[in-house]
């Protein structure tokens, strides 16, 4: 599923606001965001339900303010204090999640919410037209307006993601939600559901990037290997973190990692590319200048192991060679730096 895709503006309007307006502004709609606690509101929608409304392609709703910071991602964990401390002062950032009834999986954005300009509703939206939707009380419940939104794609997104959208779009039954107060346990459970598999395989690659050492991974193919797989074309790959910190670029703490491959033939290759994290991933451009492309991504595949995932065949281009269809994931296992070595 999608990693991290939306940038908000909150903290650098906050930072050029004056004091007096940042102590004038309040949350939106307190009395169902109240500052500093984790809400969850939504609907799941039954046969009987969709029956009578045969427009309506929504099977599950769900608006989370999440106010627990994940500590299992790349990106480097915020502390709750300043989730607060973003979240709460005349804006308030919630997810949401939606399930369709023609489609697998669960859609989710991360939307920012504030007063409109007459005050009547909380619109929530996403950076770059993303598109957004309206909330207003009706009592305990909330009643949200589509007005339509990027769930997958848009800004930051990869070419994955891009190739593969899902717009939210407020059709004659997808217009308007009225979502329940529900248990935090609900939209906790959803969110768990969303983490990649490798989420949880060991320690994240931040933490074993850190050090000013050298950092290490390859992985060399047996004969019995290559023949088993007839369409890998690489015999040997290595990455290495040089020796260094890391490289702070955008808030983001990048790091130019060295890329080396070597083909049946007996030909090696070696490219460099400042990759970001990205979630639970590094992401890495196939081309230098385009630093911030998601072209192919690095995960951590265990304590002592990661992985190097080229679902969309980006290999070839980055390396200048061409690969086979059987070049498109290497798990790659903690190396003495010599195994790093041209």
């Amino acid at each position: 599923m999608p990693l991290q895709r939306t940038v908000f503006l909150v903290s650098a309007l906050l930072a050029f606001a004056s004091p007096t307006s940042a102590q004038e502004s309040k949350p939106p709609l307190p009395s169902h965001f109240p500052a500093g606690k984790e809400v969850c509101f939504g609907r799941v929608y039954g046969e009987t339900h969709l029956k009578l409304r045969p427009g309506q392609t929504v099977t599950s709703l769900h608006i989370f303010r999440d106010l627990d910071p994940d500590q299992n991602t790349e990106d480097e964990p915020q502390t709750r204090e300043e989730l607060l401390k973003n979240d709460g002062d005349g804006s308030v950032n919630v997810s949401a999640y939606v399930r369709f009834k023609n489609r697998k999986g669960i859609f989710w954005n991360t939307l920012n919410c504030s007063k409109s300009a007459d005050g009547h509703v909380t619109r929530c939206s996403i950076d770059c037209d993303g598109g957004s939707f309206d909330l207003q009380p009706r009592q305990q419940s909330l009643l949200l307006t589509n007005n339509g939104f990027v769930l997958v794609g848009g800004c930051g997104a990869s070419d994955e993601e891009s190739e593969n959208p899902v717009f939210f779009s407020p059709g004659a039954d997808d217009k308007v939600f009225r979502l329940e107060p529900l248990p935090l346990a609900q939209c906790t459970a959803i969110k768990e559901t969303l983490k990649p598999a490798y989420a949880k395989m060991g320690m994240p690659l931040r933490v074993r990037f850190e050090t000013n050492e050298a950092v290490c991974y390859s992985r060399s193919y047996d004969d019995a290997h290559l023949k088993k797989n007839p369409q890998q074309t690489v015999k040997r790959i290595a990455l290495l973190k040089p020796a260094g910190g890391k490289d702070v670029h955008k808030d983001a703490p990048g790091y130019d990692l060295a890329f080396r491959i070597e083909t049946r033939d007996g030909r090696k290759f070696t490219q460099t590319a400042k990759c970001y994290p990205d979630r639970y991933a590094y992401t890495c451009p196939v081309k230098v200048e385009h630093d911030t492309a998601k072209d192919f991504y690095v995960t951590r595949a265990g304590d002592t192991a990661l992985m190097i995932r080229d679902r969309a065949g980006k290999l070839s281009d980055f390396f200048g060679v061409k690969l086979g269809d059987d070049d498109r994931m290497f798990r790659l296992n903690a190396s003495a730096p010599s195994a790093c070595e041209p």
